[in-house]
């Protein structure tokens, strides 16, 4: 049944969608709406003055007093102003269908701000209103926003021929549509994926997956930044140097160089290398280069105090890789330094996936007799499985950690904890992240350990 709300505000980590207001009509017209980059495959012209953004806000908060209206301002938090927008263009209330319409600044491209937004508004939707299919659709020759359609889980239908008119005038139509029973299944992303080794797997993965956002988008999310960074902080000494291998979209090496720290960064996948870049001021003194885990030969031996592999052993299916990988870490690393491993665990993941995913228990990709998952795309570790490679790659071990614990299982509970509260949680989680009748339990494993002697 649907239960039509209206243009409620909602937040993400980076945004705020909230209602247009008569003072949006400038930095509407100044962020996006004047720019013909943005409108050219739009259905609406580009604006040629303020004036004209002025009317399009009228009519919207006209409409805002119906419950069926949603039209939201994308707002980015950073700058504290609109620099898109996002709504609902059709609806089909008898088949509890909504259709999406966005656009965003050319400014803000290419940064998973779109995929953001949409998701929220997908959520919103499908939890808040009731809506049973979400759909959207794009002129073919503008692939990009199909791929936010993409990262979204919405699953491509096929293309209508000359079926729409836009800015270009008469062009074909790509559909997309996602339903509540596909919502948040985390299989979608992986369809269609064709690659011939690691590297490229690692590619496809990121272009597919918003790794920006995966440890501060919520309150269980954030658990496992912030146990890492304690186990981090117990071996930094003053003047320290980090080397981030595998760095992602930055959120370690960020938060190290902006606490004084000498910080190198390599990250393999396209995709993390330009969110890296986005969040980069030049008050950033961070060494960011793109390359390989397996090859480091551009650092010097013995060199860091700190190694992060905080994303090479998602990856690498090959124990041959792994050992490779591990050994170029042992040889930059000092011989008194310290290597952090960051594994996915394989047993807390079928419990998550089942929360998800209600049918993961009896239908899901994992081996139903050894609960052994399936190493795609992703690569999963038992904790003695994680034991094993470092004491073969010559490791020494010094602590063993659950990362974020039961956080991703219990992601409403946390979420929803006051500030208070999940303080509390923290510190209840830090006292039994290192009890080894918990550290099975746990989406993510953190091993700390330096080369043997």
């Amino acid at each position: 049944m649907l239960t039509h709300k209206g243009t409620q505000t909602i937040e993400t980590s980076r945004l705020i969608l909230r209602r247009a207001v008569r003072e949006d009509a400038e930095p509407m017209f100044r962020n996006w709406a004047s720019d013909p980059e943005v409108t050219k495959y739009l259905t609406w012209p580009t604006h040629s003055n303020t004036t004209v953004s002025e009317m399009v806000i009228g009519s919207w908060l006209q409409e805002y007093e119906r419950d069926n209206y949603y039209q939201w301002m994308i707002v980015l938090k950073e700058i504290g102003e609109p620099i898109g927008s996002i709504s609902v263009v059709r609806q089909n209330d008898h088949v509890q269908e909504a259709e999406i319409g966005y656009c965003i600044g050319s400014r803000w491209w290419h940064q998973g701000i779109m995929t953001e937004a949409l998701a929220a508004v997908i959520e919103y939707l499908f939890t808040e209103v009731g809506m049973n299919r979400v759909a959207a659709r794009h002129d073919p020759n503008n692939p990009h926003s199909g791929g936010v359609m993409r990262k979204c889980g919405m699953k491509y239908e096929g293309t209508h021929r000359a079926c729409d008119r836009n800015n270009q005038g008469i062009c074909d139509a790509a559909q997309y549509a996602i339903l509540r029973s596909e919502w948040k299944k985390p299989r979608h992303f992986t369809e269609g994926i064709a690659y011939t080794d690691d590297a490229e797997l690692v590619q496809e993965v990121y272009r597919r997956y918003d790794e920006d956002s995966r440890l501060n988008k919520s309150k269980a999310a954030r658990v496992e930044f912030l146990t890492t960074v304690r186990y981090i902080e117990k071996h930094l000494t003053p003047g320290a140097k980090i080397l981030d291998v595998g760095a992602g979209a930055g959120e370690y090496s960020l938060y190290f160089s902006r606490k004084g720290y000498q910080v190198s960064a390599l990250e393999l996948a396209d995709a993390n290398i330009a969110a890296f870049r986005a969040k980069m001021t030049d008050d950033d003194p961070i060494e960011l280069v793109q390359g390989n885990a397996l090859d480091l030969s551009r650092y010097e031996s013995d060199s860091f105090d700190i190694v992060l592999l905080f994303g090479p052993l998602y990856h690498l299916h090959e124990e041959a890789d792994k050992l490779q990988c591990i050994e170029e870490a042992k040889r930059v690393c000092k011989p008194d330094g310290k290597i952090f491993f960051a594994f996915i665990s394989n047993d807390m993941v079928i419990l998550t996936m089942q929360r998800c995913q209600e049918d993961y228990l009896m239908n899901g990709d994992y081996n139903k007799e050894t609960f052994r998952l399936d190493d795609f795309p992703f690569v999963f570790h038992t904790p003695n499985r994680c034991r094993e490679l470092l004491d073969k790659a010559g490791v020494q071990i010094c602590h063993e950690v659950a990362s974020d614990g039961a956080s991703e299982l219990l992601q409403d509970l946390v979420n929803g904890l006051d500030d208070a509260a999940y303080q509390q949680y923290l510190r209840f989680h830090f006292y039994i992240c290192e009890k080894p009748e918990f550290l099975g339990m746990s989406n993510h494993l953190l091993f700390v350990g330096r080369p043997k002697s």
